[in-house]
């Protein structure tokens, strides 16, 4: 993450949070490789939230070119679509699709949906 977090999660740049997502995904495959396939139960999912544009573009191109599964919350609670609102000056799902964000994949699971409104 390099927007809005806690500082221990806080990346210097959209290149570094970038690096440390690939980093990770790398880490989390090595832990499983020499395991038979139905044996593998850990897997790298990223998780795009308070990120900048830059990094949410990256993040983009991840899940095809790793072939990852990718979840986020959206419009989870009041506070936050408040706060995004205020951030960003718009929705959250209208943050994704500014960047081109692969909303279309079939491994993106959108995850509580709970304050979306029928403008969205």
């Amino acid at each position: 993450m390099d927007k809005s977090s806690r500082l221990t999660y806080n990346k210097t740049s959209a290149e570094a949070s970038l690096q440390s997502a690939k980093t990770f995904v790398v880490r989390c495959r090595a832990l499983v490789e020499n395991l038979q396939p139905h044996e593998r139960l850990i897997e790298p999912v990223l998780t795009p939230r308070f990120v900048s544009d830059d990094l949410l573009q990256g993040l983009g191109i991840l899940p095809e070119k790793e072939a990852l599964k990718i979840q986020s919350h959206l419009a989870e609670a009041h506070d936050e679509v408040e706060w995004v609102r205020r951030d960003r000056g718009m929705e959250d799902i209208d943050v994704f699709a500014k960047v081109r964000f692969p909303l279309y994949l079939t491994n993106f699971q959108l995850i509580h949906w709970n304050f979306i409104s029928t403008v969205s």
